[in-house]
């Protein structure tokens, strides 16, 4: 029996930032996704949802976080020149990332999660 392939189209700023997520090295990053405008990334015991929305000389980021633990959920919003481009937006969501995972390792070390 042959393999039905369906044709599919990949298109939004997400799908293009992969590559770049990729590179930029977060750390215990245990899966990430990137569909349309929407990118979700997680690492142990955090979740992290990012908007995406693109304007003529901007790109607005809006991040909401959930944790497993004791913390609270999280959001907040940047906005990066488009001058920054793809491999910049990828290093301010890593960044993030890694800034929220030293917050969280406190508390997540105290609730023994």
């Amino acid at each position: 029996m042959a393999t039905r392939v369906r044709k599919f189209r990949v298109d939004g700023t997400a799908a293009r930032l992969a590559r770049h997520l990729l590179d930029a090295d977060v750390e215990q990053l245990v899966r990430f996704s990137c569909i349309g405008d929407e990118v979700t990334l997680d690492i142990p015991d955090t979740h992290f949802h990012v908007h995406l929305r693109e304007s003529e000389d901007s790109f607005q980021l809006h991040f909401r976080m959930t944790h497993d633990g004791p913390a609270k959920a999280r959001s907040w919003s940047r906005r990066l020149p488009v001058s920054a481009g793809l491999p910049g937006i990828a290093r301010c969501i890593a960044g993030d990332v890694r800034t929220m995972a030293r917050e969280l390792a406190p508390l997540t070390a105290a609730a023994g999660v």
